[in-house]
């Protein structure tokens, strides 16, 4: 075997197992991949398309199991996890306030969320109650505050709502 071919053999191996390993550690960060794009092998890393990742794309010489599995085979997707952070986070329904009336029927129901609450009522309180993004449920308060619906005391994630 001349040495060309050798060399060339010995850098389409190197192409293969690096997209191997890659499929494997799909954790992998963008920002870890440009570090490992740094180093050594920087210049097989950066001519490796997401196509071959994803195992659309022609991938010389991978093994048959790999070639034959599906996508989604080889690239296990991440489950959300059910944390307790994750499950304290309000509702984030959809709430039309691009239009006057979707804004009137989203303060009343802010309204009635804050007189439900009966006593001092937080962004985040309401807005599970109610869905909406928090912006959506500040700018109502808001509204209602200037309408002298709704009064409040402190600042930032310590204020606090109260009907007027």
């Amino acid at each position: 075997m001349p040495k060309f071919d050798f060399v060339s053999a010995l850098e389409g191996r190197k192409r293969q197992l690096l997209v191997e390993e890659l499929r494997k550690h799909h954790e992998l960060t963008i920002g870890e991949l440009n570090q490992l794009a740094r180093g050594e092998l920087g210049s097989v890393l950066r001519s490796i398309t997401i196509a071959e990742l994803m195992g659309s794309g022609p991938v010389s010489g991978v093994s048959g199991a790999a070639r034959g599995a599906s996508p989604e085979a080889r690239i296990p997707r991440r489950n959300p996890v059910n944390s307790s952070s994750s499950q304290n986070k309000p509702s984030r329904n959809e709430v039309v306030t691009r239009t006057a009336a979707g804004r009137e029927a989203f303060d009343k129901q802010i309204l009635a969320a804050i007189h439900a609450i009966g006593g001092p009522a937080n962004a985040t309180e309401i807005q599970r109650r109610v869905g909406g993004t928090n912006m959506q449920v500040r700018s109502g308060v808001n509204r209602l505050i200037e309408a002298g619906h709704v009064t409040w005391t402190g600042k930032a994630r310590g204020t606090r709502y109260y009907p007027a």
